[in-house]
């Protein structure tokens, strides 16, 4: 009936089968344990791309609040830039008021300066005809005191000689009158 042989050899080959059977099932748990490993990455993956498009949701949220910040920023530093600006604009018409005034009087300085030294020369003009005239009063005056001390001695001979010639004359007219002389003894 049967063959054992042939039973055997089948048996062995329902066995080579069976082991290749578990070896396929074995590879196939291994297959199924790496797809499941891979659906755990595969899942991993998509949590952390999750998360990094949550991060990266983030990070563009930041960046537009820095964009704002920034345009702010820009703002203020364009009305700091206006503001320095009128500031500068403001003192060079300050700066330009303060020159003409210098100027004006440098001018007025120079006027002046011209005018004292004009009025120096005009001193020095009046001291050297003051010190002149004051020669000259000297000369007339020592010349004045010399004629009136001829004057005064040529007086005094004259009043001496018409005094000297009235002593004669009364000296003369007491004597012929008998009269004594007072200054006498």
């Amino acid at each position: 009936m049967y063959d054992s042989g042939k039973v055997l050899q089948k048996l062995e080959e329902l066995s080579g089968d069976l082991k290749s059977l578990q070896g396929n099932v074995a590879q196939l748990q291994n297959g199924q344990t790496a797809l499941q490993a891979d659906v755990k990455g595969l899942k991993d993956g998509q949590t952390a791309l999750q998360n990094g498009q949550a991060s990266l949701q983030r990070d563009v949220k930041n960046l537009q609040n820095g964009q704002t910040a920034l345009q702010a920023s820009v703002k203020g530093v364009q009305e700091v830039q206006k503001s320095l600006h009128d500031t500068g604009e403001r003192r060079g018409k300050l700066l330009m008021g303060i020159a003409q005034t210098v100027g004006t009087i440098l001018e007025e300085q120079h006027a002046q300066r011209t005018d004292i030294r004009s009025l120096h020369d005009q001193g020095r003009s009046l001291h050297d005809e003051l010190h002149a005239s004051k020669e000259e009063l000297k000369s007339e005056i020592l010349a004045t005191r010399a004629e009136a001390k001829r004057d005064t001695m040529d007086l005094k001979a004259s009043v001496i000689r018409k005094l000297k010639g009235h002593e004669h004359r009364i000296d003369a007219l007491e004597d012929a009158a008998g009269i004594p002389h007072p200054d006498e003894n």
